[in-house]
């Protein structure tokens, strides 16, 4: 069985990954070392993304690549669009000449073969883990190819935490599915959102849990380690509750710093702080703006940006409690990843998040500040509910592998040859 896994969103630097980059190449891997030489990768995304992941299979000599080369002109184009979005000269020239680029390089990327055809007409499955599937796929594999959903969340959440731009990239995924497509989808959440708005066979719409790689996400037991690990990243001396993502806004930063304020002001606990990782700067900027944070409220409130996947299970390991209050997820990888710290989890009640944590954390409803500050407190205060909810974590966290993920990846495809 030859494979064809398109690998778009990875990207080329390693360092950076998370999120749907981090479990496409945790994947792609693993079906690597299931398939060998009968796998091969491809980057339909754009033009960018088959440049990127181009670079990324040079440095992977043993990963063999799909993608048909990019021609000179679409190669010249890109670097032209990197180039304008530094450009120093006027805002309207700048703007006029990348909004050209951009025009041109969408009608390079609906007129391209983004998959090498020798490669393609020997493929018996494609599987794009992001990215609608390409008409030259089902051209050459029209009953043979599969499409990974992640969430619907832009769609169910209103434009105030969404730009159009992202509903509207959503909203055509979706849309390019074929009633009859094989579809696999991350928990049973986004299963049901998708089964709700296209009418789409059930039985080849198929839930594949993801899951938390080992050799980053653990128990963290050595004092020294945890002390270096928040050092690095300028956090105190002292008790700490954690979050961690790309600070977006339906993460609902807004609502846990509140509760957070509102549990150390009331209860005098001058001794707590609370860790927000992971955003660029711009995002750490606006999150401190918007919530009208002030330097006193920093002294509690500490963010420390992209954190290197070396130090997370340290700082996991470290914290008081894990805390997800986002409104909406297609799965809430990083709450899997700190159960397998044996960090106790407050997590929101909604979307997927239940099939993650189960009955091994809190649950609490992400629009409920007085639930959320009990919660918080509860787990501060009571060492012995910490110690049952780190075992808990631990255990509900090792129903979950990637080798499971890979293993129900593999008999779909077997299904599609039959």
């Amino acid at each position: 069985m030859k494979v064809i896994f398109d690998i778009s969103t990875v990207g080329n630097n390693p360092k950076t990954r998370t999120g749907i980059a981090r479990t496409a190449w945790s994947i792609a891997d693993l079906l690597h070392q299931k398939l060998g030489n009968d796998l091969s990768f491809s980057a339909i995304g754009s033009v960018k993304s088959s440049l990127q992941i181009e670079s990324l299979l040079g440095s992977h000599p043993e990963f063999n690549s799909a993608i048909y080369p990019v021609s000179k002109f679409a190669r010249k184009i890109e670097d032209l669009n990197d180039q304008s979005s530094t450009n120093p000269n006027h805002k309207f020239i700048v703007k006029t000449q990348q909004s050209v680029l951009r025009n041109i390089s969408r009608a390079i990327n609906i007129t391209r073969q983004p998959i090498d055809p020798k490669v393609l007409a020997k493929a018996d499955i494609f599987h794009s883990s992001y990215p609608r599937i390409p008409k030259q796929v089902r051209r050459s594999l029209p009953d043979r190819h599969i499409q990974t959903v992640y969430d619907l969340t832009p769609l169910i959440l209103n434009e105030k935490y969404f730009m159009p731009g992202q509903r509207g990239i959503t909203q055509r995924l979706i849309d390019t599915i074929q009633p009859d497509d094989w579809v696999t989808t991350i928990s049973d959440a986004t299963r049901n959102d998708l089964l709700d708005r296209r009418k789409l066979n059930p039985d080849r719409v198929i839930t594949i849990y993801l899951a938390a790689a080992p050799e980053l996400f653990y128990p963290v037991s050595d004092p020294d380690i945890i002390k270096a690990a928040t050092q690095k990243y300028q956090l105190p001396e002292g008790d700490y509750f954690l979050t961690l993502h790309s600070l977006a806004p339906h993460k609902n930063m807004g609502h846990l710093i509140t509760c957070f304020k509102q549990m150390i002001l009331q209860e005098h606990r001058q001794d707590l702080h609370l860790a927000i990782c992971g955003g660029n700067r711009d995002a750490v900027t606006s999150m401190i703006s918007d919530n009208q944070l002030t330097e006193a409220d920093l002294e509690f409130i500490h963010f420390t940006g992209f954190v290197d996947d070396g130090d997370l299970a340290a700082l996991y390991s470290g914290a008081l409690s894990f805390i997800f209050p986002s409104l909406y997820e297609g799965f809430g990888l990083p709450v899997l990843e700190a159960m397998q710290c044996g960090c106790p989890v407050i997590s929101s009640n909604t979307s997927s998040l239940p099939e993650v944590v189960g009955a091994a954390g809190f649950l609490v409803s992400p629009t409920d500040q007085d639930t959320l500050c009990a919660a918080m407190l509860e787990i501060s205060q009571n060492s012995d509910l910490r110690s049952k909810y780190a075992q808990a974590s631990i255990d509900r966290a090792a129903l979950f592998s990637w080798g499971k993920t890979v293993d129900a990846t593999l008999r779909i495809y077997n299904c599609m040859m039959l």
